[in-house]
């Protein structure tokens, strides 16, 4: 092996660590400086443990007794690996990720709780912004003994680079925040121009160990690709402007089209994805389980305090990981499905999974689970003593092996500040039967003819079959169309057939024939003939050329028809499909979700569907649900969707919004039907008093609220009866009680002060409750002077508050009500484990009420400058910066009406839209953009008259910031920043007064990009 006769000439010289980056060179002020110094890591950190030459190595594998393993390359011709493809002549292209973990020519100017950077500037993209080390490097076998015997440096000096592949004469190189394309017509593997092509902006590089990567081809012609768990992404294209997602997800990106798109969110740390046989879609974790499974739209399981909430608020529900039976050591991150048809069928269709944290590789089978999978662990592939081994990629290569890129390195967590990782070293491996090594004569599908193409859509290597349907693809060889059509009919019973579809799909519309109905494209007759196909596979992706080229008359039926097929898999997908159709359609492709699942993702899917249409398509569901009855009587409608449509009208709110609900429960006289209704609006509002309702809707909702809410209990407690004390707790404690039941009786023992409750609190605010009920809980606690609260939430922050913002910002302020509770807070804050962005700035004013030294130092810190209230240097250039902006011209009022709806719709109404905290702003002088600057920037310049802020003291020791809602002989009510109201009886109060700032906090403004304040501003100013 000439690569390997190479690599004996390696001595452990070879291993010596290379240049790290001093916190000097990348700390962009003394705080992280401090942090870079002193903080210490989590999990693997590297040791004195010395490396293994790469041949010494190989021999401490363990490994099944019918495979073998193979070193292909090794340090100093790769080091740290992250990831590998295949081109269609079967060159094999490795990202080296030299450059981590620091980006070469930034400066970290701070950095979060879970250590994620924020950076001095955005890199430009290469050549023109700092040169990196990271490089991709490309290795080929020229004379077919299943060796690489020439490599070559084809592209260098990239700054984080995670994954090149190549496809449609260009190298698709992912070097974020870029995707970046190099021309590469002549296919010698070596970019034709220094300048590539941005295709995509915006991918974020908080966390280098998250960042998005593993580009695939998909069978539809998208590339796709997977972000990780701690970076954000704000993504534009030239057709497609700023994607917004926090955390994990899939996306894609259609090179023709030039358009962008989450297709599915959620995950572990989605570092690795893949595409098996028949087009399904999965990724490995860093979990304890195999990994994911997911549709298109779908909504996974999130670290939601660390990773962020889903793009979608009203997704009420998400998929887990694939459930597992097997090794439960977490971290599996690395991914594939073995269909590479060389270790045979003990091997085929299974997932091979590496666990760089455990030195092994898994091997576990997938069966089904409803329309999902679950995985069984079999015999490990391999493992070794060797603790350097750590495994980053997988996957199948030309040849039929499974392929690895190892990173070898003692240390494994990203979480450290310090980059003393060990930068010269890395390895690819092949496992390969223990018979031999594959040999394959040289190959170039790129220039093999039609009929040699059609005949590699039968090959027993899945990397052929779909190889060549891209090659026919992206070379547009329409001449095959009619013997793409035979592979298809059903009478063939071509075990390809999918691959016909797929290339099918992929050439897109031919020339138009004519019948005597008129003009249709052939492509819409594959889709009808495919939905009758006897392979479910086929019907499968029917159903998905449909959701993504959109409905034509000789498809219809083809819809009716997929909707009657047994198999879950093709109903998940006409299910996914739907929430793409336009709402006349789609809504009629929900019946196909009233079959029994016990994964629950159909329900789940079919949910998604509809909450699509909820506000878009408003008269089109209520048209859909009237013209139903039976649809109406549906175990789906009435378990799954019922519900959770009451709900996502109430949670919108709006006069609209409001208004559907009562529509929805004019809809039936069912009683049961009826409750479904009115528990999704009740849940909607726990935890927050309700809005003026519809007169149809207030009646119903209060007689449920009356038979949920305790009712004489309550009665009972306020009149001192010992038993109903006890019987309170109980059902205070009762997970199986309504939320509304709980958080009556909570608020109630507070009133009463009654100290036995703060445990029971304590305890629900501890564990896994939805954030309505721990909203409605935290106020009734708040009363209360007990540290146990604060210590409640503090210790649970992320696994159970920060996730969900308006209950993480209720709990800031609670904690900030009382002073030795924000002392408490401030030294989390202190500690880096709170994050000091979480704060509002109203939180901050209402910590600074306390004048106490140790909190003072902490706002100093952390909140400089937030609590400004007069002109400063900084706004007037914003100010001027907006002027300048809006000069040019307004934007789109319909997407700067989303900007309201985030920023300002809180507290303000607009059009009759929004909150009521602040004034109504239609009636003012809206076209004067020194009127809208004016407020932006000093908000307390001139406070309205009915909207000045009040500050409470309590004899109990709470503070209190907020507008005085109503007074009376009494008492008061104070409503904060969140609605939230606090009755206070007149002797509770230890003093009032009104405070001279206003509730509206500066710098509404911050992160909108040129384009945003275009449109935003439209929206304000539209006449």
């Amino acid at each position: 092996m000439k690569t390997r006769l190479l690599l004996l000439l390696l001595g452990s010289s070879a291993l010596a660590a290379g240049q790290n980056v001093k916190p000097d060179a990348v700390a962009g002020n003394e705080a992280v400086k401090k942090i870079m110094e002193t903080r210490a890591g989590r999990g693997v950190m590297r040791d004195d443990t010395p490396p293994t030459p790469p041949e010494e190595a190989l021999k401490k594998f363990k490994i099944r007794s019918d495979v073998a393993i193979d070193l292909m390359a090794a340090e100093p011709v790769v080091e740290q690996p992250l990831y590998a493809s295949w081109d269609s002549k079967g060159r094999m292209w490795v990202v080296q990720y030299r450059q981590y973990q620091f980006p070469a020519g930034l400066k970290i100017i701070s950095y979060d709780q879970h250590l994620r950077a924020k950076f001095d500037k955005v890199p430009l993209p290469p050549p023109r912004g700092e040169k990196g080390a990271d490089k991709i490097t490309v290795f080929e076998d020229t004379d077919g003994d299943g060796f690489f015997d020439k490599h070559e440096d084809v592209i260098t000096g990239l700054n984080i680079a995670s994954a090149a592949l190549h496809g449609m004469g260009r190298i698709w190189v992912l070097n974020p925040p870029y995707l970046l394309s190099y021309p590469d017509a002549d296919f010698d593997a070596k970019p034709d121009s220094d300048t590539p092509e941005v295709e995509l902006s915006g991918f974020g590089l908080e966390d280098t160990h998250s960042v998005a990567t593993n580009l695939q081809w998909g069978m539809d012609g998208w590339l796709y690709g997977a972000n990780g768990s701690t970076t954000t992404g704000n993504v534009s294209s030239a057709n497609t402007k700023n994607v917004k997602w926090e955390g994990q997800c899939i996306w894609r990106y259609h090179p023709k089209k030039k358009t962008f798109e989450i297709y599915a969110e959620g995950g572990g740390n989605t570092f690795s994805l893949d595409f098996d046989s028949k087009g399904r879609l999965f990724s490995g974790t860093n979990g304890a389980t195999r990994g994911m499974h997911y549709e298109q739209g779908s909504y996974g399981i999130k670290g939601w305090g660390k990773h962020g909430p889903l793009t979608n608020p009203y997704a009420f529900g998400w998929f887990e990981h694939m459930r597992h039976e097997g090794d439960n050591k977490r971290f599996p991150q690395a991914f594939t499905v073995y269909e590479g048809g060389l270790l045979g069928s003990a091997y085929e269709g299974k997932i091979i999974a590496p666990n760089a944290l455990h030195n092994l590789v898994y091997v576990s089978e997938r069966l089904p689970d409803g329309s999902t999978f679950r995985t069984k662990d079999e015999e490990n592939l391999l493992s070794t003593p060797d603790r350097w081994f750590r495994p980053v990629w997988a996957g199948v290569g030309p040849d039929g092996g499974f392929y690895m890129a190892d990173w070898y390195d003692t240390r494994l967590s990203h979480v450290s500040p310090i980059d003393d990782w060990h930068k010269t070293s890395g390895r690819i491996y092949r496992v390969r039967p223990a018979a031999g090594a594959p040999k394959l004569k040289p190959f170039d599908l790129s220039k093999a003819g039609g009929d040699e193409l059609l005949g590699y859509l039968s090959h027993p290597n899945e990397w052929f079959r779909k190889q060549a349907v891209l090659e026919i693809g992206w070379r547009g060889l329409k001449e095959l169309d009619k013997p793409l059509r035979e592979m298809l009919e059903v009478k063939a019973n071509n075990p390809h057939a999918l691959e016909a579809l797929w290339a099918l799909d992929m050439l897109g519309p031919v020339d138009m024939e004519t019948d005597a109905s008129g003009y249709y494209e052939k492509v819409n007759l594959y889709v009808s003939g495919a939905a009758f196909h006897k392979d479910p596979y086929v019907r499968r992706w029917a159903a998905k050329m449909v959701g993504e080229r959109g409905i034509s008359w000789n498809n219809l039926g083809a819809l009716y028809e997929l909707q009657k097929s047994p198999e879950l898999e093709v109903r998940a997908q006409l299910l996914a499909s739907a929430k793409r159709l336009p709402g006349n359609i789609g809504l009629m492709l929900l019946k196909s979700a009233d079959v029994e699942d016990e994964s629950g993702h159909l329900p789940l899917l079919a949910w998604w569907a509809l909450e699509s249409k909820a506000e878009k398509e408003r008269a089109t569901v209520f048209a859909f649900l009237k013209s139903n009855p039976d649809f109406l009587k549906t175990t789906l409608f009435r378990e799954h969707l019922a519900e959770k449509l009451a709900k996502r009208y109430a949670l919108a709110g709006g006069e609209e919004n409001l208004q559907s609900c009562a529509d929805l429960l004019a809809l039936t006289n069912d009683e049961a039907l009826s409750g479904k209704f009115i528990a999704g609006i009740a849940s909607a509002f726990e935890g927050a008093e309700m809005p003026k309702l519809p007169e149809s809707l207030t009646k119903a909702l209060n007689d449920y609220m009356a038979k949920q809410s305790g009712g004489d209990l309550t009665l009972a407690l306020r009149s001192g009866n010992a038993d109903a004390l006890k019987k309170a707790q109980a059902l205070l404690s009762d997970k199986t009680a309504s939320s509304t039941a709980r958080i009556a009786i909570a608020k109630t023992l507070a009133e009463l002060g009654k100290q036995e409750a703060v445990m029971p609190m304590v305890n629900i605010l501890k564990a896994a409750n939805p954030p309505g009920l721990k909203r409605g809980i935290l106020q009734a606690a708040a009363k209360f002077d007990d540290k146990r609260i604060p210590e409640a939430l503090l210790l649970g922050w992320e696994a159970q508050i920060a996730g969900d913002k308006a209950l993480r910002e209720d709990a800031l302020r609670v904690m900030a009500g009382r002073k030795e509770w924000a002392q408490i807070l401030v030294s989390f804050v202190n500690e880096w484990k709170i994050p000091a962005k979480q704060f509002t700035v109203d939180i901050v004013r209402q910590l600074s009420l306390f004048k106490d030294p140790e909190i003072d130092a902490a706002i100093d810190k952390h909140w400089k400058g937030l609590l400004a209230t007069g002109p400063t240097p900084e706004k007037k250039k914003e100010a001027e910066r907006i002027k300048a902006v809006l000069k040019t011209g307004l934007g789109d009022a319909e997407k700067g009406k989303i900007q309201f709806m985030g920023r300002c719709a809180i507290c303000h109404k607009l059009f009759g839209e929004g909150g009521q905290i602040g004034p109504e702003l239609t009636g003012y002088d809206r076209s004067n953009a020194d009127f809208w600057l004016d407020n932006l920037f000093m908000p307390s310049m001139e406070i309205r008259e009915g909207f000045g802020a009040y500050i409470v003291k309590t004899k109990g020791g709470q503070i209190l910031t907020g507008l005085m809602d109503a007074q009376d002989a009494k008492g008061i009510v104070i409503k904060d920043m969140a609605n939230n109201k606090t009755a206070l009886k007149q002797t509770d109060i230890e003093s009032m007064t009104a405070s001279p700032i206003s509730l509206m906090p500066e710098g509404l403004t911050t992160g909108m990009s040129d384009a945003d304040l275009k449109d935003f501003f439209a929206y304000l100013m539209k006449k």
